[in-house]
């Protein structure tokens, strides 16, 4: 256990989690921001949270996905693995359609959809999903 969470998780592990529900609380009240038409707030928020998101995902992610990919990383296998693979690949899924939407919202305006709500709202219920299914996979491989 090298983890500051108590569990056979590495610390990099742990800080991974704790940085991506950090983040995920911050999309959320960039979310009420944005429901409660505060935009000066939200898009901010939102696009911090976004592209900082990256960096548990290029430090810790993607090198433990891409091991448990190449089955170098020591995953139990069955659930745990389906869920680890499957969780990476929806998690891919979601960062980058963060990062089209703020590139959109941002730089690059003229890019679809036309009406960028549906893509905003997409992008924070697949960012929900995510961190929900990356806590069930942190608990599945390092939880008792």
């Amino acid at each position: 256990m090298d983890g500051f969470l108590g569990t056979e998780a590495s610390f990099l592990s742990d800080l991974s989690l704790v940085a991506t529900w950090a983040l995920g609380v911050a999309a959320a009240v960039g979310a009420v921001n944005g429901r409660r038409r505060r935009i000066s707030k939200h898009c901010p928020v939102m696009a911090t949270a976004a592209l900082l998101n990256w960096l548990p995902i290029l430090a810790v992610m993607i090198p433990t996905w891409l091991g448990v990919a190449a089955d170098a990383t020591r995953v139990p296998s069955g659930l745990p693995t389906i869920a680890s693979l499957g969780h990476g690949g929806i998690g891919a899924l979601t960062q980058l359609t963060m990062t089209y939407t703020v590139v959109r919202m941002y730089w690059l305006e003229d890019l679809p959809p036309r009406r960028e709500i549906w893509l905003m709202r997409a992008a924070i219920v697949l960012w929900i999903v995510t961190v929900l299914g990356g806590t069930g996979v942190y608990v599945s491989l390092y939880v008792g």
